[in-house]
């Protein structure tokens, strides 16, 4: 097996604090917490929630900081995912709807609202495109259709000098 070269351009930040531009810093964890699927990165919601605090602690301004981690906070609208049977089969309400449910983590929300990054990136949760406020943290979720062959992303304007998002735009490709 070919060894990978290291690059000085491309950087995997999983578990990691990395400087995205001047003193911007971005906190990234690849990690969920437990699906119904039990996926090899689901793990419990204490470990996660340490991992996070370890990760914290190296940030040296959380005023313009970016937690860019997978899964959603907890009951916001960008962690509703379909409720599912003992089948692993979508629950529907009468009339047919699909009935949906919060799966996002207690642990990345209470982590959040003890240190109110500027930015929460997300995903994990494909059918739940959207954004939330957490205090004064905005979090997103550009959803996903990779079934579909479509990319999903967020466009963002930041203001470092104010530490603010200004606007921004979901976008698809």
């Amino acid at each position: 097996m070919k060894k990978l070269q290291k690059s000085e351009y491309i950087i995997n930040p999983d578990e990691k604090i990395v400087t995205v531009a001047d003193s911007l810093e971005m906190l990234s964890l690849g990690y969920s917490n437990m699906t119904s699927w039990k996926c090899p990165r689901d793990i419990e919601e204490e470990e996660l929630a340490k991992k996070i605090d370890t990760l914290v602690a190296e940030i040296s301004n959380m005023g313009t900081a970016i937690f860019n981690i997978h899964v959603p906070p907890y009951g916001t609208t960008i962690d509703e995912a379909s409720e599912l049977d003992e089948n692993m089969r979508p629950k529907l309400a009468p009339g047919g709807e699909i009935m949906k449910r919060p799966v996002g983590s207690t642990a990345v929300r209470s982590a959040i609202e003890k240190h109110q990054p500027m930015l929460g990136l997300h995903g994990h949760v494909h059918e739940s495109k959207g954004f939330a406020k957490i205090g004064r943290t905005l979090c997103v979720n550009p959803g996903s259709e990779y079934t579909e062959g479509i990319l999903r992303g967020v466009l963002m304007q930041i203001d470092l000098k104010k530490g603010k998002i200004g606007d921004f735009l979901f976008t698809s490709g």
